[in-house]
């Protein structure tokens, strides 16, 4: 066994088992340059190497643990901090040329790296646990490779684990990733609160609620089982560090039926159904509920299936184009909506109506719906430029979670106004307008 320790504090052999983070399993097989796969660029992938654990925030006094059950043939276990990794990935994952292949071994198995250990089936015994304590903050990736031409399978478990909140090391959650607990547990009060606020300000001014608000606190129920889905699935993650298969799951399923319904309330909202025109007509119904069957199918199967796997990748992307031309269609429908009313209100100008003020509040909130429909259309864009120019320029890595935490801010602020614009208002209003006019 050969090691390498420029910044760590201590390494500890040890037989004992320890908690994991993941459980890896790979075989490495030699390949010729001109059999390799090749990407779209031209490019080969190294044969030799996998990357188990990426860029993983750890402070000073955190632990990375790993445990080698089996090994063909020596492997070596290479870890990089966040510098080292910018410079080392690009040489990594692709390949141009046959020269460049034959340096395949150098470059994977003698590149830089924080700490670098070799196991060797001949030397040392199966089940050989390593116990490294991290000296730097920084974020680090954990590689393993094959530095032989032989066919080499390997078996290991590994676990990357922080100082908890009581110092001790029980932190599972990347630093990147400390804050995401905190925000969605504040966004699950948030939500709760405002959908109860909805719904009892609905039920309050029941006569002259129109259906669409029912349709918006469903948005809201979703967006609240969203966070705790997701609350869920970070606290468990924290405390053993295992991507539980049924959170994560249900933080998916969660995510792809909020986003169905709010889909459905935009469709519906510009259409002005229930407060600004009569019941969809029977074509627009078999049309709507055919768009929401498909929709929704896809996102729930984009959901729940394996995002490394190529069909389920053609769901995203069909996921995508489906939601795309939705967003087109509620753009279109949204501005025949308004010239409709704009030429509604041009012709009772000239006549006695007691529905005047009425028309120009629909009028008034379909101008306040465009507003939110373009906040929220521009979202993605703002939210990447934020966090790519202020939140995390280039060479930073400890504010993951304020990246999450502007694109929340953005959504709550969406949906805030949205129910300022759908807010029930009394008749009572629209006839004290009517005599004011008059």
């Amino acid at each position: 066994m050969h090691l390498q320790l420029p910044v760590v504090v201590a390494l500890l052999l040890a037989q004992a088992a320890h908690a994991v983070k993941t459980r890896y399993s790979h075989r490495f097989e030699y390949e010729e340059f001109m059999s390799a796969r090749l990407n779209s660029d031209g490019m080969a992938a190294r044969w030799n190497s996998q990357c188990p654990v990426l860029e993983f925030g750890m402070e000073v006094g955190s632990e990375l643990i790993f445990s080698v059950e089996h090994a063909d043939a020596p492997v070596t276990f290479s870890l990089f901090n966040y510098d080292q990794w910018a410079a080392y990935r690009s040489l990594l994952f692709d390949v141009m040329s046959l020269e460049g292949h034959k340096e395949t071994l150098a470059i994977t198995c003698m590149h830089a790296a924080t700490t670098r250990v070799v196991f060797d089936p001949n030397v040392d015994a199966p089940n050989t646990t390593f116990k490294i304590q991290i000296a730097t903050a920084s974020q680090y990736t954990f590689q393993v490779a094959s530095c032989t031409m032989q066919h080499n399978l390997v078996n290991a478990s590994i676990a990357m684990v922080n100082l908890g909140s009581d110092y001790a090391l029980s932190e599972h959650l990347g630093v990147e990733q400390l804050g995401l607990i905190p925000l969605y547990s504040v966004l699950v009060v948030l939500y709760i609160a405002g959908t109860a606020t909805w719904v009892a300000d609905s039920v309050r001014h029941r006569p002259y609620t129109p259906a669409i608000n029912v349709v918006f606190a469903v948005a809201l129920v979703g967006e609240t089982s969203k966070c705790i889905a997701k609350l869920v699935f970070y606290k468990a993650f924290s405390v053993d560090g295992f991507e539980h298969s049924a959170y994560a799951t249900a933080r998916n399923v969660c995510d792809s039926v909020t986003s169905t319904v709010f889909l459905t309330f935009l469709v519906l909202c510009s259409m002005g159904w229930s407060w600004s025109r009569r019941p969809l007509t029977r074509s627009e119904r078999r049309f709507f509920i055919v768009l929401f069957l498909l929709y929704s199918t896809v996102s729930v199967i984009k959901a729940t299936c394996n995002g490394q796997d190529v069909t389920c990748q053609s769901y995203m992307l069909t996921e995508y184009a489906l939601k795309s031309l939705v967003l087109l269609g509620v753009i279109v429908t949204l501005n025949y909506s308004i010239s409709r009313l704009q030429v509604q209100s041009g012709g009772m100008r000239w006549q006695q109506n007691d529905n005047v003020p009425q028309h120009y509040a629909h009028l008034e909130r379909m101008w306040h719906f465009r507003l939110s429909l373009v906040a929220y259309l521009v979202l993605p864009s703002v939210v990447v430029l934020l966090n790519a120019g202020v939140v995390n320029p280039p060479g930073t890595w400890r504010n993951y979670w304020v990246s999450c935490l502007n694109e929340e801010l953005f959504l709550v602020g969406v949906y805030c106004h949205m129910a300022y614009t759908l807010r029930p208002i009394s008749p009572a209003m629209f006839q004290l307008l009517d005599k004011q006019a008059e």
